[in-house]
């Protein structure tokens, strides 16, 4: 009889040992029957008691079977004992779910307007008034001015103002054009450190939504590929330069 409780004492063991596996949602019905289980076995250990007494007066009258069993029976209630701290350090309660974090999303990057600025890209077709054609401009933010290819260049008087006539090359051909002068700036060249003293006319450009009056130092542009230069003093608050891309904006009607 002793030796057929000590199998299903050898199974509970087992099966305690074992439960640390059990997956977190199972977590409520393992915890209730561990609880089962503690009360099962203080229930043997009682029994256990008990059983051992009796042996002990047999073992007291002599039976060797008795002494033998008494031994044995002594080494599974020690295990028994152990059972409940085996059981509290094998499935401790589980711990709490860690909270999930909250996916927010992320700042909005801040990015400085260009709403009011025009992206033009290294090349494009202006229009220019006078003479109300069509030019190709490169687009240069290296250079402070804007300038322009003049041939022959005349200079002469109307209502008491400076005037010059001069002529340069569209996309329709060479054309000439008249306008007041409006200042005189220094252009300086390789070939002539002292510089030459030109003549500056305003212009009307037309670019995209650009329409502005702009500033053109009339100079000897013939070694060049563009005759015509838009620098910073247009670009300031109106454009934006991809120098990547070539004829961006839609020429002008």
């Amino acid at each position: 009889m002793i030796r057929a409780r000590i199998l299903p004492i050898a199974a509970m063991a087992f099966l305690i040992g074992g439960c640390s596996t059990l997956s977190q949602g199972q977590s409520t019905q393992i915890e209730t029957r561990l609880q089962q289980l503690r009360m099962d076995m203080a229930a043997m250990q009682r029994e256990f008691a008990r059983t051992r007494e009796s042996l002990q007066a047999s073992s007291a009258a002599g039976t060797e079977d008795g002494q033998t069993l008494a031994q044995r029976l002594d080494t599974v209630q020690a295990t028994l004992e152990t059972l409940p701290s085996r059981i509290d350090m094998k499935c401790p309660a589980p711990a709490p779910a860690a909270k999930t974090a909250e996916c927010k999303a992320p700042p909005p990057i801040r990015v400085e307007s260009s709403q009011n600025k025009t992206l033009v890209g290294e090349k494009e077709r202006i229009r220019l008034d006078p003479p109300g054609a069509l030019f190709v401009a490169r687009i240069d933010t290296g250079a402070t001015s804007s300038s322009l290819h003049a041939e022959n260049l005349v200079k002469f008087e109307r209502d008491g103002e400076d005037w010059v006539r001069f002529d340069v090359a569209g996309e329709a051909g060479s054309i000439q054009i008249e306008a007041p002068i409006v200042r005189y700036a220094r252009v300086i060249q390789q070939a002539d450190p002292k510089g030459d003293r030109r003549p500056v006319v305003s212009l009307r450009v037309r670019l995209g939504e650009i329409d502005e009056s702009v500033e053109f130092t009339l100079a000897d542009r013939s070694h060049l590929e563009n005759e015509l230069l838009l620098g910073r003093s247009f670009l300031t608050d109106l454009a934006i330069v991809d120098v990547s891309r070539e004829f961006i904006q839609p020429a002008p009607k």
